[in-house]
């Protein structure tokens, strides 16, 4: 395997999140949501990636007044893996910029625009084998006050990755489906993922606002269908994690 084997937790952390947001207004142009969270495991797309250790992230987004919204984002993951993808010193954190359209019709958002993740830490060889680009695309559909259903959508702009004998190509698209519903204490979430030739997952967990903080708990249960994946450690987690946003 060379290429782009830890990808960024956007499509869960950012993408797909059921949270409790706060907005800053930047004059009439347009609002700025940030989110700092910490929680007991790294888990992106279904794989483990933080060595089964806390890990912390802040992001932000920008989200402009127009019908058609601006989308412009940004992150910081704490991400280490378990050795290097190359034979470089491998990386401490990643960062993840992206940009694109929102639109919401009715009962129905749906969003496109492109995510790139880099690892400014990692040695030249790990860079390039990790840094990657990726088109995206989601829809929500609130189907009722309670219960909302979502579609993420991920194709890979960098060639994917290359192994074994036959050259075969994988994480170069992921998808995930889920839905929310309000069960009044608490908002059931459950989803499920599957990235290409690499691991597929099922989620399912419960979220709670609490003063002002998002509080989490999923149990997370992946099949690897990639052997040789950076991820060796549990198959089932129990993801919990505290979030502000600001």
């Amino acid at each position: 395997m060379n290429k782009k084997i830890i990808l960024s937790s956007f499509a869960s952390i950012v993408l797909l999140s059921e949270v409790a947001n706060s907005q800053t207004k930047v004059g009439t142009i347009g609002e700025i949501t940030g989110t700092i969270s910490a929680a007991t495991h790294y888990v992106s797309k279904g794989v483990e990636q933080n060595r089964d250790k806390p890990t912390a992230s802040l992001t932000g987004e920008f989200a402009s007044s127009s019908d058609i919204q601006v989308i412009l984002g940004a992150g910081i993951f704490a991400a280490k893996p378990d050795k290097p993808v190359t034979a470089g010193g491998g990386y401490d954190y990643e960062m993840n910029y992206y940009g694109g359209l929102r639109k919401a019709i009715d009962k129905v958002t749906l969003e496109a625009g492109y995510i790139y993740i880099d690892y400014p830490s990692a040695s030249n060889g790990d860079a390039l084998a990790l840094n990657t680009g990726a088109y995206y695309g989601k829809a929500s559909f609130q189907a009722t006050k309670d219960t909302s259903f979502r579609v993420y959508y991920e194709q890979d702009d960098t060639g994917g990755a290359v192994a074994g004998e036959a050259k075969r190509k994988h994480i170069q698209n992921y998808i995930e489906v889920g839905f929310s519903h309000n069960l009044g204490p608490a908002t059931l979430n459950a989803s499920y993922g599957d990235f290409k030739n690499l691991v597929t997952h099922y989620k399912v967990g419960l979220a709670k606002e609490i003063k002002g903080f998002n509080v989490s708990a999923d149990y997370i249960d992946n099949e690897k269908t990639k052997a040789n994946i950076t991820d060796k450690h549990d198959n089932q987690l129990v993801v919990v994690s505290v979030s502000k946003s600001f």
